[in-house]
């Protein structure tokens, strides 16, 4: 009954049933002390009240704090300190998640892998500030690009990984390089003076029958490295159709 609801409203809940007990608690100790609690109920109704709406209110105030906070602490352990994208860990267990599913409900799934083109220069000759721009300006144009329901996630120094369900190779080639012509045309300027542009090659793979998901992930990383051999700033389709269970 409770899994769906948020957990600051969760929290709020849980402290406004908390809270009803210091009025009760209170009645308790007037009967444990032979008063009559009916009489005082009666005679004293403004102020149990007051000390129910109060504590309830405080309570609650105090619950949808802390439920904000977890919250908060639960969004940030799964997301990449410095671009904001999903880390790797929540992508490989969302790759699992959507493989499975993708299996499950006969429904098309596709991966996209990418790579910054010789981003090791960048922060050879510009410095790992600037290496830290280049990688945020990418992320936030990749996100841009992508639907809602696509999962872009940080795997590792200058590697992306795009997963997107529901989409068919024909559409994840047309997203793959929607991406590409995007990142081509960003201008990152350094210093205030000096401007850097950077590529992505980008590799293609879409999930196919009887297939798992450390196929799947091998064969877009099998392409993405196709792309960079093959010139860079381009975005290579797997050719590779076998499968493995």
């Amino acid at each position: 009954m409770f899994k769906h609801l948020s957990k600051p409203f969760f929290r709020a809940f849980q402290g406004a049933v908390l809270a009803t007990g210091a009025p009760l608690g209170w009645l308790l100790i007037r009967y444990l002390q032979n008063i009559d609690i009916w009489t005082e109920l009666v005679e004293y109704t403004g102020v149990y009240l007051y000390m129910l709406v109060g504590t309830t209110i405080a309570f609650a105030c105090f619950g949808w704090y802390v439920g904000h906070n977890e919250s908060l602490s639960d969004e940030l352990a799964i997301r990449d300190h410095l671009t904001g994208l999903y880390n790797v860990r929540y992508f490989q267990n969302r790759l699992v998640e959507e493989t499975n599913s993708s299996k499950r409900h006969q429904i098309p799934l596709s991966l996209i892998i990418y790579d910054i083109d010789h981003f090791k220069q960048v922060n050879d000759h510009y410095g790992h500030p600037a290496g830290d721009k280049v990688l945020i300006a990418i992320s936030e144009t990749a996100q841009k690009n992508l639907r809602s329901s696509e999962v872009v996630a940080r795997v590792g120094g200058e590697e992306f990984a795009v997963l997107l369900p529901f989409c068919t190779e024909e559409h994840a080639i047309q997203t793959a390089e929607r991406i590409r012509e995007a990142v081509s045309k960003i201008k990152v300027t350094i210093d205030n003076q000096n401007q850097i542009s950077r590529t992505i090659s980008l590799g293609v793979a879409s999930l196919q029958q009887g297939e798992n998901c450390d196929s799947l992930y091998r064969r877009a990383d099998t392409a993405l490295y196709e792309a960079k051999n093959s010139g860079r700033n381009k975005a290579i389709v797997s050719s590779d159709s076998k499968t493995s269970n």
